[in-house]
């Protein structure tokens, strides 16, 4: 059983698999070893997903881009004695088909997180507690069509972001 506090290296990996499974659109089962058992979130633009149905919830809104891309570009770590954070700067590209479309779109993004990473208390492994997104930034040119209202990454019902 690991003790002591998060390691950087171990906040890296945490962050890069979540990106490799979120390209894969993978489910749940997928993320169980390195999201937190208890506790876990991901907030965005008012928005707060918590536990795993709430990050279920997420994916399966999450299911209107294809061909997705999370490409983190800088991370910095600050490890500690509870809570290890980490502050990343990433570029999300994906697909989507605006409706009555006969052709898809690209949009691309810099988004920013906030992360917390925890080692848990009985197997002392490291888990990913949750993340905010403090920044979502369409590129110039890549994001919705000026020219309708629909924004693909604004949730309908909910009137907020969907990452």
């Amino acid at each position: 059983m690991a003790d002591g506090p998060v390691t950087e290296a171990e906040a890296r990996a945490i962050v890069a698999r979540w990106g490799e499974l979120h390209d894969l659109q993978a489910g749940l089962s997928a993320f169980i070893p390195f999201i937190a058992a208890e506790g876990f979130y991901m907030e965005f633009a008012g928005k707060r997903w918590e536990g795993y149905a709430g990050f279920e919830d997420h994916q399966v809104a999450k299911r209107r881009f294809f061909d997705e891309l999370h490409e983190t570009v800088e991370i910095r770590v600050t490890p500690g004695a509870d809570v290890t954070r980490s502050w990343t700067r990433s570029h999300w590209n994906a697909r989507y088909r605006p409706e009555n479309s006969p052709r898809s779109r690209v949009i691309k993004t810099v988004i920013e997180h906030d992360w917390e990473f925890r080692r848990e208390r009985l197997s002392g492994r490291a888990v990913m507690q949750g993340h905010k997104v403090t920044r979502f930034e369409y590129l110039p040119g890549f994001g919705p069509d000026d020219k309708q209202d629909y924004d693909p990454h604004l949730d309908a019902n909910a009137g907020s972001r969907l990452t």
